[in-house]
């Protein structure tokens, strides 16, 4: 009977523990607002991140060229699956402040972006 009890003490526990964290993790990336319009900060060069909070369609425009993709948020992971056949990408994601983010990794070391605000709600979403 009393490993039974501590049975149910430790799932509990662990329970409470995941609830929280995925609590967390949902705050996080609501904070991120990652979907949007981000300018390279100092230099030309815009990315472009479309669909849900966590997962959906970039663009890179750069004065090198534009790339396109899909994207989605893994930890504090931003993982990139350009559409010309190109291998993925993995950049290491931090916020610095709220509509701030910085960048790191292959072909876009150290590179820190900023969200351009808009006015303008969609009123329905984008196919």
């Amino acid at each position: 009977m009393n490993s039974l009890l501590v049975l149910l003490v430790v799932t509990l526990l662990c329970f409470t523990w995941l609830r929280a964290a995925q609590r967390n993790r949902r705050h996080w990336i609501s904070q991120l607002d990652l979907p949007g319009r981000w300018l390279w900060e100092g230099h030309e060069g815009v990315l472009e991140l479309s669909g849900d909070l966590d997962a959906g369609l970039y663009r890179f425009i750069e004065p090198g060229g534009d790339e396109t993709g899909r994207w989605s948020l893994r930890g504090h992971e931003l993982l990139l699956d350009p559409d010309d056949g190109g291998s993925a990408s993995r950049l290491d994601l931090r916020m610095f402040e709220e509509g701030k983010i910085g960048l790191h990794g292959p072909r876009r070391q150290r590179r820190i972006y900023v969200k351009q605000r808009s006015n303008v709600v969609p009123l329905r979403p984008s196919a």
